[in-house]
């Protein structure tokens, strides 16, 4: 048998180590505990919408993008952009006072539907909350071009008065002289054409938002619109051609959920 004094220690020893065990276990809790406020519960957020305005070096719109979370670092985004395509080689002249001016030699205007599925993986984490999110952004989808032919407004004197009356474009008839301005968007509408391509983008997002639920930032990248059953003439004299290619800066408004 063994001694009392050493059944005591033993003992001792034992009730310690269970006091020890418990105390570690109760502060670790409490440690934990205090992590976040009580009501104040932060939960994981793993869905995304923002707004945007894209501009870019063929022209300017904008878009809707919303994204669902796949993993840790990567999300699946369904996007939606509408922007006009110009011509690399067209410019505005102005003709007299009043006048909103035209595009010499444009006989189309073109503008592009993109709706399109992508992903965004994250690159670099904001480590706090005023910090930078930076991550890689892709799409790709189908581009609906709308061809419009373009019209202007001509100078005609009926009855001792100066008058505009709007005509379809043709620069082989229409000298600078007889033009005053470009008609409205909206005329000639009715002759447009839809042409069927595709979309791509690629491009770096940073999120600026000091809020762990807000969006706000930038997009900066390249876009691609390809047309493969047509060539699209937007400029008299100038190659009809099946792609449109541009670099994009976009600022985005949006939330997190």
């Amino acid at each position: 048998m063994l001694p009392y004094q050493l059944k005591r220690i033993l003992y001792l020893c034992f009730v310690n180590k269970i006091k020890f065990i418990f105390f570690s276990f109760f502060s670790l809790g409490f440690i934990f505990s205090q992590e976040i406020d009580p009501g104040n519960i932060e939960s994981l957020l793993t869905k995304d919408y923002s707004a945007g305005l894209n501009m870019n070096t063929s022209g300017w719109g904008g878009a809707f993008e919303y994204s669902t979370q796949k993993n840790y670092k990567y999300k699946k985004t369904y996007g939606l952009l509408l922007t006009n395509i110009r011509h690399v080689k067209e410019f505005k002249i102005v003709g007299t006072s009043g006048s909103k001016g035209f595009f010499f030699g444009k006989i189309n205007s073109l503008i592009s539907l993109r709706p399109y599925y992508g992903g965004k993986l994250l690159l670099f984490k904001s480590v706090r909350e005023n910090g930078v999110e930076i991550s890689y952004k892709w799409g790709a989808g189908a581009s609906f071009g709308l061809v419009k032919p373009v019209y202007v407004e001509l100078n005609k004197v009926e009855s001792g008065s100066l008058i505009h009356y709007p005509v379809r474009y043709d620069p082989t008839t229409h000298y600078v002289g007889q033009i005053f301005s470009r008609s409205p968007w909206s005329k000639g509408l009715g002759e447009a054409k839809i042409n069927l391509g595709v979309f791509i983008k690629n491009g770096v997002s940073f999120n600026f938002s000091h809020y762990r639920a807000g969006l706000s930032g930038g997009e900066i990248g390249f876009m691609i619109d390809y047309f493969p059953f047509k060539k699209i003439e937007l400029m008299y004299l100038q190659d009809k051609s099946f792609l449109f290619a541009s670099l994009y800066l976009q600022f985005n408004l949006g939330k997190k959920f």
